[in-house]
């Protein structure tokens, strides 16, 4: 990588260097969800999703559509899925998590 690709993967790391951050692309993984699913499942506000949907967005990880009043979430590349696979392999291995 060349130093502007490296900024560059190093702000979309960023994105992701967040427990609620995480748990979106986690739940987002299993199909579209609305933004009211999102903060009922993970537990948190309304203010603080908009706020964390809006880091995803700007680094390209989740899409918003709406719909009436409905904002819809989905993963933009789900091939960045297999960062979570590899993750979750290093909790395990290296950290010692157990299932």
């Amino acid at each position: 990588m060349v130093k502007e690709e490296r900024d560059a993967a190093a702000e979309v790391l960023k994105a992701l260097a967040h427990p609620v951050r995480l748990g979106v692309i986690e739940i987002l993984a299993n199909g579209e969800r609305t933004v009211t699913q999102l903060y009922e499942e993970l537990g948190c506000s309304q203010s603080m999703m908009s706020q964390q949907l809006k880091i995803l967005c700007q680094q390209k990880l989740v899409e918003i559509r709406k719909d009436g009043t409905q904002k819809y979430c989905s993963l933009c590349n789900r091939d960045f899925l297999k960062v979570f696979t590899c993750m979750h392999k290093h909790l395990r291995v290296f950290l010692n998590f157990q299932d």
